[in-house]
C-alpha cells in the first residue's frame, strides 16, 4: 500500500482547492513536497532564478485567477529573499501560500543553519503563520491556512515545512473547501439605493478585491442602471470600460488635478471592493467628512478604518452588486449636468512626459495592443505613459504593484504568459525595476512563453530623482544607474532584443509588437 504522507497531502491540498500551479525556488528542506508534487500532472512547478521574483509571480498568478497564489521557498535566505512578495501581497489584499522548507523538528529553536522562525519575522506581513510538524494535525492546519488567506481581507500565510515532517504519514485525506462569501442584507440594499436616488453627484470608486469577469459584467450593469460615474484605484484601469460615457479615470500615486477635483465634488462616494487606504483618499483627505461614503468591503477592520463609513456593507463586491442592478428605480435624479462635468474634467490634458520617444513608443505599442492583451507594468514614473495611453476594455487586464514595489514587471508577465498561452502580453519596465528580476526573462524563454518586455532606459531611479529634484533642486545625488547593454543580455539568454533610439525608429514598433517571439525592447527615454 502506497504511503500517504503529509508531503501527499500538500499537494492534494493544493489540486482540489483549484491550484494548478506553483512558483519555487527549490531547497533540500522541501524535497519530499517536489516528490510529491512529481507525479502531480496537473500541477504545473515553475522553478525560477530567486525566490523574490517567484513570489512575485506568484502574487499576480493570484490575481489572475482569484485562487491563493502557491510559493515554495527554503528557510532562511530563500524565505527573506520572497519577502517583498508577501509584503505586496499584504498591502494589495491578495490571497497567498508561502510554503517555507524548515530544519528537522529535533533542530528546532536551536538556532541550526539558516533557521528562521517565520511567523516571528513575517508578525506584521503574514496573516497567520503555522508549521504542519504533526501528522494527526497537518490537514486542519492547512485547512486553515486556506481559508484564512482567502476570507476577510486576503493576504499571505506562511506554512513551515521541518524537512523530517514531509514524510511522515497521516491518516485524514484531503478536502475541498468552501469558502463563506458576505453579502448584504435586503435592508442595506434598499437604503443603498435610497442613498443613489437622492444624490446630484454620486461617484462609484472600484478597488480590486474582485477581478473577475463577473464581476466586471455587473460593475457595468449598476453603473448604467443608476446612471453614475466609475473611478478605479490605482491599477485598477482594467475594472471598466475605458471608453464608456461613464468611466471617470484611475487614482494613482500622483492624482491629477481633475481626478481630485472629481473626488472632493462627489455628494456620495460608493467604495466598491478597496480598503480606503491613502491612494484612494488622496492623503486620508478626500472626500470630506461631510460626504456620504457607502463602503463595501468583506472585512470589518477596513470597513471601520480612518472614519467610519455612512452606510458600512460587510459584503464581498460582487454580492453586493448583483442584486442592486435590479433594484434600480424608473426615474433617476437629473445627473446630466454632473456627468458633463465629469467629462470635461475626464478630457483635461495630463503633464505630458518629459521623454517625447518614450510617450511616443508606448503610444504606437497601445494602438498594437490586441483587444485581450495583457498588460503589466513595474513600478515608477514610466508607467504614466502606460495608464494615459492605454484604453482598457473588458477584456484586457492590467497587472501593476499598487503598493509601488518595484521588481513586479517581469514576474508578472512571465505568470500571465503561463496562464493566458494565447493572449498577447505586454511587460512595462524601467531600467531599474527590470534589473531587480529580470533574470526571470531565463525563465520565460525555458517556457517558450509569448512575452515581449518593454524598457524605458533612463539610466536613473526617475521617480525618485523626480522627488529629490523636487525637495533639492539641482543637488542630484545617488539616483544614476550604470548602463545595462540590453541587446547583449538578449543574446546571451536567448531571446529577441530590438532598441528604439530615435523618434523615427518608432514606427518600427508595429512589426517588432506583431513579431511571435519573446523579446526584449528597449527604449532610450
Amino acid at each position: 500500500m502506497t504511503r500517504y504522507r503529509i508531503a501527499d497531502l500538500i499537494a492534494e491540498t493544493i489540486r482540489l482547492n483549484g491550484g494548478d500551479r506553483a512558483f519555487s525556488v527549490p531547497g533540500e528542506s522541501f524535497l519530499g513536497l517536489l516528490d510529491a508534487l512529481r507525479d502531480m500532472d496537473d500541477i504545473d512547478v515553475v522553478t525560477c532564478r530567486h525566490e523574490g521574483s517567484a513570489g512575485l509571480a506568484a502574487v499576480a498568478d493570484a490575481k489572475l485567477t482569484g485562487r491563493p497564489g502557491v510559493l515554495m521557498v527554503s528557510r532562511g535566505p530563500g524565505l527573506f529573499n520572497a519577502g517583498l512578495s508577501l509584503h505586496v501581497a499584504q498591502q494589495e489584499a491578495i490571497p497567498m501560500l508561502v510554503f517555507v522548507g524548515q530544519v528537522d523538528r529535533g533542530d528546532l529553536t536551536r538556532g541550526a543553519v539558516q533557521e528562521v522562525d517565520g511567523g516571528r519575522a513575517f508578525l506584521s506581513t503574514a496573516k497567520w503563520h503555522t508549521r504542519l510538524d504533526r501528522g494527526d494535525r497537518a490537514a486542519e492546519r492547512l485547512a486553515r491556512a486556506f481559508a484564512v488567506s482567502q476570507t476577510g481581507t486576503p493576504g499571505p500565510v506562511v506554512i513551515e515545512l521541518p524537512e523530517d515532517a514531509l514524510l511522515d504519514e497521516v491518516n485524514d485525506q484531503a478536502t475541498a473547501f468552501r469558502l463563506p462569501r458576505p453579502g448584504p442584507t435586503l435592508a442595506e440594499v434598499e437604503e443603498v439605493v435610497h442613498m443613489i436616488t437622492h444624490a446630484r453627484k454620486p461617484l462609484i470608486l472600484v478597488g480590486s478585491e474582485d477581478r473577475s469577469s463577473e464581476f466586471r459584467s455587473s460593475i457595468l450593469a449598476v453603473a448604467e442602471a443608476f446612471n453614475i460615474p466609475v473611478m478605479a484605484t490605482n491599477k485598477c484601469q482594467d475594472q471598466f470600460p475605458n471608453t464608456h460615457p461613464l468611466w471617470a479615470g484611475q487614482l494613482g500615486f500622483f492624482p491629477t488635478e481633475a481626478n481630485k477635483a472629481k473626488m472632493e465634488a462627489t455628494d456620495l462616494l460608493i467604495a466598491v471592493g478597496t480598503q480606503m487606504g491613502d491612494l484612494d483618499t488622496l492623503g486620508y483627505s478626500a472626500p470630506s467628512a461631510a460626504t456620504p461614503v457607502i463602503h463595501v468591503f468583506p472585512d470589518q477592520g477596513p470597513l471601520a478604518h480612518l472614519r467610519g463609513a455612512t452606510l458600512p456593507v460587510l459584503s464581498g463586491s460582487r454580492a453586493f452588486l448583483i442584486p442592486l442592478a435590479n433594484k434600480a428605480p424608473i426615474e433617476l435624479p437629473d445627473r446630466r449636468t454632473w456627468l458633463k462635468e465629469i467629462a470635461r474634467l475626464q478630457s483635461t490634458p495630463t503633464t505630458p512626459s518629459k521623454s517625447d520617444i518614450w510617450s511616443t513608443s508606448v503610444a504606437m505599442i497601445a494602438q498594437c495592443a490586441e483587444m485581450d492583451a495583457v498588460i503589466t507594468t513595474d513600478s515608477g514614473n514610466f508607467a504614466a505613459a502606460v495608464h494615459a495611453n492605454f484604453r482598457f476594455n473588458p477584456e484586457m487586464m492590467l497587472l501593476g504593484s499598487a503598493c509601488g514595489a518595484m521588481g513586479t514587471g517581469v514576474p508578472s508577465g512571465l505568470a500571465a504568459a503561463l496562464r493566458t498561452p494565447g493572449r498577447q502580453v505586454l511587460a512595462f519596465c524601467g531600467d531599474g525595476g527590470f534589473a531587480m528580476t529580470g533574470l526571470e526573462m531565463a525563465t520565460a524563454v525555458d517556457r517558450a512563453v509569448n512575452l515581449k518586455v518593454i524598457v524605458c532606459n533612463n539610466a536613473s531611479f526617475g521617480t525618485i530623482a523626480q522627488h529629490q529634484e523636487r525637495q533639492f533642486p539641482g543637488r542630484e545625488y545617488g539616483t544614476k544607474l550604470a548602463a545595462i547593454n540590453f541587446m547583449a543580455l538578449a543574446q546571451a539568454f536567448g531571446f529577441a532584443g530590438h532598441r528604439i533610439s530615435r523618434l523615427q525608429e518608432v514606427a518600427n514598433l508595429q512589426e517588432i509588437i506583431a513579431r511571435p517571439e519573446i523579446a526584449i525592447i528597449e527604449i532610450l527615454a
